[in-house]
């Protein structure tokens, strides 16, 4: 399979209007979709060889979508669809994140394939012809958030609360530490 027939599966060549990706790309002398194909690559290589891995996982869950988030935030042709899509993505991925650690000491005997997996999982969950986080959403996590929901917004209740209720009573503390830091720091 030619870099070509990748991009185009891949659906890179979108990238080739992101300006600082543009630029990048022109410095190197690569067109868009072979700066990120190559980018692709290295990654692969480095997660199989456990070199930066989760940081490669997290950047790989977390920029594209973040992005793209942003043009459906900032596009005056986006739909409530754009919106529940990539909603969908942040409640699934935020489960995720949640999970994680567990996951991560369960499955401690797939490494470095965890880290591939991860990858792999997450551009499943964002990628249009797959639509992961939709069915993982519809088939499991709505169903155990409504039947928790109640209980999560009294805890949320009473953290806010507790919360209110610490900030009021550090606020003249941390007035007077503000007060006695700044006039020991000009002699006054």
């Amino acid at each position: 399979m030619g870099l070509d027939k990748i991009a185009d599966t891949l659906r890179l060549r979108e990238f080739e209007k992101v300006a600082p990706l543009k630029r990048v790309a022109d410095k190197v002398g690569l067109p868009v979709h072979v700066l990120l194909i190559a980018a692709g690559g290295l990654s692969l290589v480095l997660i199989v060889f456990n070199y930066g891995s989760n940081m490669i996982s997290s950047v790989i869950g977390f920029l594209y979508p973040a992005y793209m988030s942003f043009k459906a935030l900032e596009s005056k042709s986006s739909t409530d669809k754009d919106f529940r899509e990539w909603l969908t993505y942040w409640v699934v991925y935020s489960f995720l994140v949640a999970v994680d650690p567990i996951l991560s000491i369960a499955f401690f005997w797939l490494n470095p394939f965890y880290y591939l997996i991860k990858v792999a999982f997450y551009v499943a969950l964002f990628h249009p012809k797959t639509r992961g986080a939709s069915i993982i959403y519809e088939r499991y996590l709505r169903d155990l958030l409504k039947r928790y929901e109640n209980q999560i917004d009294e805890g949320l209740r009473k953290i806010n609360e507790g919360i209110d209720t610490t900030v009021t009573q550090a606020k003249p503390h941390l007035a007077n530490a503000a007060a006695n830091a700044t006039a020991s720091q000009f002699g006054k």
